[in-house]
């Protein structure tokens, strides 16, 4: 019992030894008293706690008060304890309270080179001469060094960024209780940087015992552009940084594309399944007459490069043009065919044929990755997949685009907010680094699930074409690249969780879009009329369609079932080389 009155005696004495003192002179212009509580916590995060009061400070304050926080690499400048300098060291603090005479407080945090600034009160205006206490509270991280000797705690409490004098300084540090009091090893100092502003001979530093469970000093007389520090080392293995550390700030924003993903998964639930695929039964020709570029569209859902080629080819089989290939490119001539022929046409066919030589009887085509030849290719597919999505599109998929467009539309006005409130060492280009990895992201994504990966899976599995992927493949690398290094941008100045969001919003997105379209039952009814036509043709008629003039020159014997060969990527060594000929220098276009 006497021992805890004793405690608790000398604990009294050291409150009352640390309260703040006022300068003996009343006319003492300053830092009166500083007081600095640092809590180290098992998460290897600090918690801190300042009090300043300041007295006859106008010449010092003249645009109002200011507080520099110690976290830059000028104020832990020594590598002893903290490593090679760096622009960035990687701290990171988080404003949980300011007040000014013990009501709370208005304040701005700086971002950039001023993200250490605390502007408090009333600014562009001078600091009053009456006396000020000031109290800011935050939590900083990546502040310990954890090494594998032995932690390391370097806190350089009042910093250098001041021209104003402190006449005392305390400076309080809180271990945690499992880290034993004689393994801790300290070195305390007063004075400048380095070698600069050296410490006066009426500058003091003493330790303040009394209190077992804290490590204090006590520092007065502390000149302009000097500070109190204490360097604490102790055996590893007592703090461990979370699994997860790196999303421990601002991790309540995952919460966003998590979200979203609820939204998608209950939407999937909410469409229900797609109509599973009944009974394969061979067939001799295409189902209810659908043309080649349709049966591509049925069976894939999509139309690319590959249906381009299987029109082409289609409209040669009908006798509307030829074919001529040369040096990697294609001389299509128009032939007078009967008015009969061209009424037998699909739509889309017939949209081609104008388009094709709305110019002229001849044209050439090119699968040259230009900007000009991949936008005259492109724009056939285009109007192919508009003519096919007009007369299929309702018939045989459901495409629940409004659920789909509400998801982005979600996802872009979410990330604005969040970019808008962001707070962190820079977040000043937070909205237009999010507006643009957003919009390039999905663009990027979506040219890679609907062309790039078709294509270098066609090109794979045919040995063909690779080579004309490489350029557009570059691109979408730059791209790609750019968006990572502007998330990298967002995780330095605002917070890994933030530019991981963001990244998510991404991956939700593209994942979840493709999975919502459905067939309808007579989509799938048809989808497996159309995988029998396929066994035929691949199991029946596959060693035909590859005898037809293997050369690179276009066949005169074309098959009528070439192009639904083309259509549906059966070997055939012609067709191939024509639909990888475009496959790579245009744009899918998916209903």
């Amino acid at each position: 019992m006497r021992g805890r009155r004793l405690r608790f005696a000398i604990l009294l004495a050291a409150l009352f030894l640390s309260w703040p003192t006022r300068a003996d002179d009343g006319n003492f212009s300053g830092i009166a008293f500083f007081r600095s509580d640092v809590t180290v916590r098992g998460d290897a995060t600090l918690a801190v706690r300042e009090e300043i009061v300041v007295r006859n400070a106008t010449s010092f304050y003249k645009y109002g008060f200011r507080r520099d926080l110690p976290i830059t690499s000028a104020d832990r400048w020594d590598s002893r304890y903290v490593g090679d300098y760096k622009r960035d060291n990687g701290i990171r603090v988080d404003i949980l309270e300011v007040t000014e005479d013990g009501r709370p407080v208005q304040y701005q945090q700086g971002s950039g080179y001023g993200y250490p600034q605390i502007l408090i009160g009333p600014q562009n205006s001078p600091l009053d001469s009456r006396e000020h206490r000031f109290v800011v509270r935050y939590r900083a991280d990546s502040v310990l060094n954890l090494g594998a000797a032995r932690d390391t705690l370097y806190w350089n409490a009042i910093g250098h960024e001041r021209n104003a004098p402190v006449a005392e300084a305390i400076l309080v540090i809180h271990l945690p209780q499992r880290i034993p009091r004689d393994a801790v090893e300290i070195n305390p100092r007063v004075g400048g940087r380095g070698v600069s502003y050296p410490r006066q001979p009426e500058t003091t530093l003493e330790r303040i015992d009394g209190a077992a469970d804290v490590i204090a000093y006590r520092g007065m007389n502390v000149g302009p552009r000097q500070s109190l520090s204490l360097a604490l080392t102790w055996p590893p293995g007592f703090i461990r940084k979370p699994k997860f550390d790196l999303v421990r700030r601002d991790i309540w924003m995952l919460a966003a594309p998590a979200s979203l993903f609820l939204f998608y998964l209950v939407a999937w639930f909410w469409i229900g399944p797609e109509p599973k695929p009944g009974a394969v039964v061979a067939r001799y020709d295409s189902p209810d007459g659908l043309s080649p570029a349709a049966v591509r569209y049925i069976a894939t859902g999509v139309t690319d490069g590959r249906s381009f080629a299987a029109v082409i080819v289609q409209l040669s089989v009908r006798g509307c043009l030829r074919i001529e290939s040369a040096a990697r490119k294609y001389k299509l001539s128009r032939l007078m065919s009967d008015r009969t022929a061209e009424s037998t046409l699909a739509p889309e066919e017939k949209r081609v044929l104008a388009l094709l030589f709305e110019d002229g009887p001849v044209i050439e085509l090119s699968p040259a990755m230009d900007q000009r030849n991949s936008a005259q290719n492109s724009r056939y597919v285009f109007h192919i997949h508009e003519e096919l999505a007009k007369q299929l599109g309702a018939k045989y998929f459901t495409r629940h685009s409004g659920i789909i467009a509400l998801g982005v539309l979600a996802t872009f006005m979410t990330a604005l907010v969040l970019a808008v409130t962001a707070h962190g060492r820079d977040a000043s280009g937070a909205v237009f680094f999010t507006v643009w990895i957003l919009f390039c992201g999905l663009i990027l994504g979506l040219m890679i699930e609907l062309t790039f990966a078709l294509a270098w899976k066609a090109a794979i599995l045919t040995r063909m074409g690779w080579l004309r992927l490489l350029p557009g493949t570059a691109a979408i690398a730059v791209f790609g690249g750019a968006i990572a290094y502007l998330l990298k941008v967002l995780a330095a100045g605002v917070s890994f969780s933030f530019a991981l969001t963001l990244a998510l919003f991404l991956v939700v997105n593209l994942a979840w879009g493709p999975r919502l379209k459905r067939k309808t039952p007579l989509g799938r009814q048809v989808s497996d009329q159309i995988t029998g036509f396929r066994q035929f043709l691949q199991r029946v008629e596959q060693d035909q369609l590859n005898r037809l003039n293997p050369s690179a020159q276009a066949p005169s014997d074309l098959d009528h079932l070439v192009p639904y060969a083309i259509a549906l990527e059966l070997k055939d060594a012609w067709g191939d080389h024509l639909s990888q000929t475009f496959f790579a220098s245009t744009v899918v276009a998916e209903d």
